[in-house]
């Protein structure tokens, strides 16, 4: 099967590396015409650089997502360099205080975060979807957790905050259906990044536990597979068939991909 997306055009969040940048190295040897973006300047000259080996079609600009009015400035960027919008997989970081329990968060905690998890979300949608109705095609991604079914006190703030993009996608996937735009949620398991490294390094001192202990506690065995999951090989191909043209029946879904971790129906 050739799902034929080369040429597509593809805003990334949150993709100068780990899940982001996995995601957007898998695209741009499709053939995908990708920017992608985060708020550290030399990392996206390095992720760009990187990505270029592959694909020259690829531009970067730093942005953070906190900020909402620098969003514009990534729209504007992204209908220069690319012609258009087909695309967005829409794709964060974590707060600084996290992993957290509700008890040690502070307001400033959550106004991040609901600025980082939702209210961006939001804006990037708003912006792109005229776009995608004049061009009656388009494909909206947004990358959360399977902590959002299955919530877990160290999360709270992202499994609060990033919840309601499940409802934000079914309402997007109902309204604009009629212009071919589709709208899904995928909740992801575990994948050997160095930010989920970093947040584990963080709660196993806290805990004061050893790292590989809380490893093989909080990840591996969760899941029945006894693994985490491969960006490139399984992540990466599930996103390439959700922006082909084959996926134009599949809107307003939230699909796991979680090696089985979740144990919510």
């Amino acid at each position: 099967m050739n799902l034929s997306v080369s040429g597509k055009r593809v805003l990334i969040t949150a993709s100068t590396e780990g899940i982001g940048l996995g995601i957007a190295r898998t695209l741009s040897r499709e053939g995908c015409k990708i920017v992608i973006t985060s708020r550290n300047e030399s990392k996206v000259k390095n992720a760009v650089n990187q990505l270029s080996r592959y694909n020259p079609e690829v531009y970067g600009l730093p942005s953070d997502l906190t900020n909402l009015d620098e969003l514009d400035k990534l729209i504007s960027f992204a209908l220069d360099k690319l012609g258009g919008i087909d695309a967005l997989i829409f794709n964060t970081g974590n707060p600084p205080n996290e992993p957290s329990t509700f008890e040690v968060t502070n307001m400033s905690d959550w106004d991040y975060s609901v600025k980082l998890y939702l209210l961006s979300a939001v804006k990037l949608t708003k912006l792109v979807l005229p776009e995608m109705i004049k061009n009656k095609w388009g494909r909206i991604i947004y990358l959360s957790s399977w902590t959002i079914k299955e919530p877990q006190s160290i999360f709270v703030l992202a499994d609060v905050s990033r919840s309601s993009l499940v409802q934000l996608s079914k309402i997007i996937s109902k309204d604009y259906a009629r212009y071919n735009v589709t709208s899904n949620v995928i909740l992801m398991g575990s994948f050997e990044t160095e930010g989920a490294k970093k947040s584990l390094r963080k709660l196993a001192e806290t805990k004061r536990i050893p790292f590989e202990e809380l490893w093989y506690r909080e990840v591996l065995q969760r899941s029945p597979l006894g693994r985490t999951g491969d960006i490139d090989k399984e992540l990466g191909p599930l996103i390439v068939y959700l922006i082909s043209e084959y996926s134009s029946y599949i809107t307003g879904s939230v699909i796991q991909i979680d090696g089985g971790t979740t144990n919510a129906i």
